[in-house]
């Protein structure tokens, strides 16, 4: 699946209805108290990093901001959420 983030086109692996789930109560552990929890946040970009199939020089010459600009990126387009609908 292509997703576009950081003004380039990414190649990344598609999931199944079951890691879309998977993600989601990961997410949900992120806000859970009513703020960020910025330790569940990580765990959740780390296993979208995994599912992407992204490796690690797909990575070179992008700050770490921008790694969790394309993650958060991935992650909408994986729980199908429309930029629209994200307030992109």
């Amino acid at each position: 699946m292509i997703v576009k983030s950081l003004k380039k086109e990414w190649n990344v692996n598609d999931c199944t209805r079951q890691e879309r789930r998977d993600l989601h109560f990961l997410n949900m552990e992120v806000w859970i108290s009513g703020k960020q929890d910025v330790k569940a946040y990580k765990i959740l970009l780390n296993e979208i990093e995994k599912m992407s199939g992204l490796k690690d020089s797909d990575f070179d010459g992008i700050s770490m901001t921008e790694t969790d600009t394309l993650l958060q990126a991935i992650f909408l387009d994986y729980q199908k959420v429309s930029k629209k609908k994200a307030g992109g």
